[in-house]
């Protein structure tokens, strides 16, 4: 590719990036020559520790770099949020579709340089170019309530529980694939692959199913969740046997 630009058929020399964090900057740090990143950013992902939005996208701007969004809608979910959550997109702006709150979220942040979006009809892509035309990015609260929002277990990952646990079953990293999976628009899709990342992690620790609900975890939880209650859920929404 560089010498590609050399010869003066590419302008600008960049990578696409699915992982995490530390290869990113051990990536920039060995070749400066790169010139943008192409990221996977969206609100529903920022948090994500499987897909570590915010964290890669503070990488490419500590270095300097240019990012490009790619799955800013996350391939159409976000078009498509829970009537929930769309009714407190429209009560703050009513003339904007759901999907424009996506792409907005992304194409705010500083150091964004370009948003690609899918469109699959002429009215969508209208609707992309009405609010890019004369765009407002979303404040810090209006994100802030976005991504509290999608939370169904406001697990914070200290893992406490899990290292006592009898069944070993991981339970801060099942809470955040069901967090995850519970922001998906299931209706619609059927399946993601939270349930291959689940069934994954199953095979190597106990599953959500196997709980005996000893109470070990709770004692411990320094935020006083109802583990236990939370597993079922858990095990309702993954377990197929």
């Amino acid at each position: 590719m560089l010498e590609k630009k050399k010869q003066g058929l590419v302008r600008h020399a960049g990578f696409s990036f699915h992982d995490d964090a530390a290869l990113l900057d051990r990536v920039l740090t060995e070749h400066p020559e790169m010139e943008f990143v192409q990221l996977q950013i969206n609100y529903l992902d920022w948090e994500s520790p499987w897909i570590h939005s915010r964290e890669v996208y503070e990488t490419a701007v500590k270095h300097g770099k240019p990012v490009i969004v790619m799955e800013p809608v996350k391939g159409g979910t976000l078009a498509h949020v829970p009537p929930e959550a769309e009714k407190l997109l429209k009560q703050a702006e009513p003339d904007l579709s759901v999907a424009s709150w996506a792409i907005r979220f992304a194409a705010g942040l500083p150091g964004v340089m370009m948003v690609l979006s899918g469109m699959s009809s002429i009215g969508q892509m209208e609707d992309n170019l009405s609010y890019m035309e004369d765009f407002r990015p979303l404040t810090e609260e209006q994100v802030a309530e976005m991504i509290n929002r999608q939370i169904a277990v406001p697990c914070i990952g200290c893992s406490y529980c899990t290292d006592g646990c009898p069944m070993s079953i991981p339970i801060s990293r099942y809470f955040s694939l069901y967090n995850e999976d519970m922001r998906e628009n299931l209706a619609e899709k059927g399946w993601t692959v939270d349930f291959t990342n689940y069934d994954n992690l199953g095979g190597k620790f106990g599953k959500a199913k196997d709980c005996i609900a000893c109470g070990q975890c709770e004692r411990v939880c320094p935020q006083h969740l109802g583990i236990i209650e939370k597993l079922r859920d858990v095990s309702e929404h993954f377990d197929h046997t």
